[in-house]
């Protein structure tokens, strides 16, 4: 991080780096294929090697027992990768994890086609990437977990949306090392994220924004929505810097 350069060849070359990254890391590598051969999530492969490099830093002296949180689940990539991570590297790690656990779209994909084509306010929400195909998260995320023999018991799952007062009030009193800002992906729905969940973080700690790369150099890897970006924009004046991007994941630390 301290010799990053947010400058179009470093953002192509730590994507190509991170990337190639995985193919030497047996236990990364394994995950990642087991994710793509049961279409489990989203996101480039070199994410993974990106949050091995995280949770490593979650073992900082000033970040020791510092909790990690992530706003967003779709069937669980990620909280398992954090977790077998953890497990493969010694570094305890509580995590919590914030959201609705279903999806919100049509349960056939005809149905979906139609809608995008006659509702426009569906159509939108699709453009966003708002729109989640039907089913028990939460149980996706218990399969994954025991494929890789972890425990999702030990994980702290709060049912809700991240803008619910209820769900909000049940961390309200916590303080992260580690925050994955991943939910709605409209500008009002990041931008209340960023507002109510960075004061969370730990001065030192990290805030990964998904999605959110539109404005920065380089070319040959997805750059997330536009919206998203945008909303991000706010982050360096709650003190907080970037000091890191993988792609359309930008790294955020937390400086004051």
């Amino acid at each position: 991080m301290a010799s990053y350069k947010n400058a179009a060849h470093e953002n192509e070359a730590v994507h190509t780096e991170f990337t190639q990254q995985l193919e030497d890391i047996p236990f990364l590598k394994a995950h990642r294929e087991w994710v793509e051969e049961h279409d489990w999530g989203f996101g480039d492969r070199a994410f993974h090697y990106l949050w091995l490099l995280i949770v490593k830093y979650l073992s900082s002296p000033h970040l020791a027992s510092s909790p990690a949180l992530e706003i967003g689940v779709y069937k669980g990539q990620v909280l398992s990768l954090w977790a077998l991570c953890a497990d493969k590297l010694k570094v305890p790690l509580e995590i919590f994890a914030i959201s609705p656990f279903s999806g919100n779209g049509p349960r056939s994909r005809i149905l979906h086609h139609f809608r995008k084509k006659m509702q426009p306010r569906y159509r939108e929400l699709a453009a966003l990437g708002n729109i989640y195909s039907q089913g028990d998260y939460l149980a996706a995320c218990r399969i994954i977990f025991e494929r890789f023999e972890l425990d999702f018991g030990k994980v702290h799952s709060i049912r809700g949306k991240s803008s619910d007062p209820d769900v909000y009030r049940q961390i309200q009193d916590l303080r992260f090392g580690l925050i994955y800002i991943d939910g709605d992906h409209s500008f009002e729905g990041v931008k209340s994220d960023i507002l109510h969940y960075c004061p969370l973080i730990k001065t030192g700690g990290l805030l990964v924004m998904d999605d959110s790369s539109c404005d920065i150099p380089g070319i040959g890897f997805f750059k997330g929505y536009p919206a998203v970006s945008e909303a991000a924009r706010i982050i360096p004046s709650l003190g907080f810097k970037n000091v890191l991007n993988v792609g359309h994941n930008r790294v955020y630390l937390r400086i004051e």
